[in-house]
């Protein structure tokens, strides 16, 4: 395989030579959120904020559904780089096949049964009389897209694996582009509300899942789709790996419905506006650290699958320099910042708008804490111990925050709802550091 980013010794790494992988992966990362925030802009802006609070009671659905398609991507494609690494090119293509059928079968079923039953799980949510029937037009169209949504999160991993980031990033600029003409043409200018957004998603995706087959039918370089020889104990492997993302994305649509709940009982529908525009605007910052640290996965998946530990040290020295740095940047961004992206969504003379940039400020404190965190997860996840990535999360999405969440607001208020993130991220980060002693090297196989 001619891939750049399989370094054969220790002199070899170069930042810049690593640039060239990280920085895709972070746009990609950067424009797969695109798809969520410019729905919510142009349904705020030309829907109201209530349209905006129905897309974000609909969203534990989505993330179930990416939560599928993360679990067998993230997890699938760091076993998959670990093999590229060591030059074993059936179990890579195995390791892809398994991960991909197995992804779009149980997020089809998924998704069947939430149709059956999408009234009763939408109220569960939170929706109320004003925002049911908004919520049940995102979500119908999301979940009969199920193996669109789930095959463009799987092509957009597998492809950065196998030697190709800047496709990769391609893919989903493209999609990105189309959702936004699309938002502009079909909520914009046609006034379709809910119904063109969610349109205008799914045709973006669409679009992203089609050059995903495209490569892999004529430009790959290293992973072939097969279906010979896969199996169940394969198809566990890639989701225990990939727990973590799982989880996360688990805890999120939870943590979302408990924050809804919250700010409901405390703003009414303008606290849950509140949470819509939070969540938005902390996807681009959580993107930098997200889109860093998957960047460097493969890197530190090839060379670990090759034995290459002293690569691995050396790149996890780039990574500790960027961690460094990085948080102190991010927060004064976001607390600067946070006016001018509050009013995206919103009118300043609105209530909603001084509720979310105070919410803002007080919630972006987890940014100091949250890159560490999350390059921990994804690092323990590209040596292929996904078990010590899940811990993490399950730590800072769910177990941590669901404490925090019960318990601070009913000292600080609304105020609390926001701290809950930045006091479980501080706690969490205790543990990461944990995680990030250097590795050791392995005797046997690297993959089981």
């Amino acid at each position: 395989m001619e891939n750049t980013l399989i370094f054969t010794s220790e002199k070899e790494v170069r930042f810049g030579k690593l640039l060239k992988f990280i920085i895709p992966t972070y746009l990609t990362s950067l424009f797969n959120t695109v798809y969520t925030i410019i729905d919510g802009i142009f349904v705020s802006a030309y829907v109201g904020t209530d349209a905006l609070a129905s897309i974000n009671i609909v969203y534990p659905i989505v993330n179930v559904l990416t939560g599928i398609a993360l679990v067998f991507a993230t997890g699938g494609s760091a076993v998959a780089a670990l093999h590229i690494g060591g030059n074993r090119k059936a179990e890579a293509d195995r390791s892809f096949s398994v991960s991909t059928v197995a992804a779009i079968l149980l997020g089809c079923l998924i998704s069947l049964l939430v149709l059956a039953n999408l009234s009763a799980i939408l109220s569960l949510l939170g929706a109320t009389d004003i925002t049911i029937a908004g919520c049940i037009t995102y979500a119908r169209w999301w979940l009969l897209a199920a193996p669109v949504v789930i095959g463009k999160e799987l092509f957009t991993y597998f492809i950065r694996v196998d030697g190709a980031p800047t496709y990769s990033f391609l893919t989903a600029l493209s999609g990105g582009i189309l959702n936004i003409i699309l938002d502009y043409v079909l909520v914009g200018r046609m006034h379709m509300g809910i119904y063109g957004a969610a349109m205008a998603t799914i045709l973006g995706l669409v679009l992203s899942f089609t050059m995903g087959i495209y490569y892999f039918i004529r430009k790959h370089k290293y992973l072939s789709f097969t279906l010979r020889n896969l199996s169940l104990h394969e198809a566990i492997h890639c989701m225990i790996n990939g727990a973590s993302e799982f989880v996360d994305q688990l805890a999120i649509a939870i943590t979302t419905i408990v924050f809804n709940r919250t700010a409901l009982s405390f703003a009414g529908e303008d606290g849950v506006a509140v949470v819509s525009i939070i969540m938005y605007l902390q996807f681009l910052f959580i993107g930098v650290y997200f889109g860093f640290s998957m960047g460097m996965a493969p890197v530190l998946s090839y060379a670990y699958g090759d034995r290459k530990i002293s690569i691995c040290r050396k790149l996890e020295g780039y990574a500790h320099r960027f961690f460094i740095a990085a948080p102190i940047i991010i927060y004064a961004l976001t607390y600067f910042l946070a006016p001018a992206g509050v009013s995206c969504f919103t009118d300043k003379s609105s209530p909603v708008f001084s509720l979310a940039v105070s919410g803002m400020r007080i919630y972006g404190l987890g940014f100091l804490f949250s890159g560490i965190n999350i390059y921990a997860a994804v690092r323990m996840m590209a040596y292929g111990k996904g078990y010590f990535s899940g811990l993490i999360t399950f730590l800072r999405s769910f177990a941590l925050l669901l404490l925090f969440l019960a318990v601070l607001p009913r000292i600080f208020g609304l105020a609390g709802v926001w701290l809950a993130v930045p006091v479980a991220e501080a706690l969490t980060l205790l543990v990461s550091v944990w995680f990030l002693r250097p590795i050791q090297p392995q005797k046997g196989k690297v993959v089981p």
